[in-house]
């Protein structure tokens, strides 16, 4: 059970902060190569313990920030491009309720905008490994992004309940740059209900996806 707390942890991280406006003071900053930096705000308040939140952010040439994501970790850098674990708004709250967040996978070449990634990883790999792609389609969760031996490794939970399966994708840069490549082309412009940032998703209906 040690993973899904893993998620929930997340969770609550990403639900410290309304928005990056008006959310705090920058707190730290770390280089990440070719740009990227993650900079964390952090908001202080007089009967609550202080919340942080880590964005992911670009600095342009001519000196200042893009806003990449408001909420990112598990970045991996190579070149020009960063792939990241966002938290991503899945539908408007009701009243007087949290955020639902979930965990996304992206990608991005900045300046462009950011690539939501999730869903052409998981039909690819179900692709190749002749699995059926509606079957975690919608119950996919990402734990965690990382590079080994110049190898991307992707850590997935499938939730179906009531098991929670494990899913390791390994993928190498180049098929990355043919992911990014087939979801800008494909994909629409789309804008977090939450956050009110701008990133490119490819729309899947899974049962028509061969």
């Amino acid at each position: 059970m040690k993973w899904n707390k893993k998620i929930v942890f997340r969770f609550l991280l990403a639900v410290f902060c309304v928005s990056i406006t008006g959310c705090g003071s920058v707190s730290s900053e770390e280089p990440l190569g070719s740009g990227y930096e993650e900079v964390t705000y952090t908001q202080n308040s007089i009967s609550e313990p202080s919340a942080h939140q880590i964005t992911l952010q670009f600095r342009k040439p001519s000196g200042g920030r893009i806003m990449i994501w408001p909420s990112a970790g598990g970045v991996v850098v190579r070149n020009d491009v960063a792939v990241f674990v966002g938290d991503k708004a899945w539908k408007q709250p009701s009243f007087g309720e949290r955020w639902p967040m979930k965990p996304r996978l992206f990608a991005v070449k900045a300046p462009e905008l950011p690539l939501d990634i999730t869903d052409e990883v998981l039909w690819r790999w179900s692709k190749q490994s002749k699995k059926n792609f509606t079957e975690i389609f919608g119950k996919d969760y990402i734990s965690y992004s990382k590079e080994t031996n110049n190898v991307l490794e992707f850590h997935f939970f499938i939730v179906s309940i009531p098991d929670w399966k494990e899913l390791n994708i390994s993928m190498e840069w180049s098929q990355l740059s043919d992911i990014m490549r087939e979801v800008k082309e494909k994909g629409v412009v789309h804008k977090d209900l939450r956050w009110g940032t701008s990133y490119i998703e490819k729309g899947f209906k899974p049962e028509v996806q061969k």
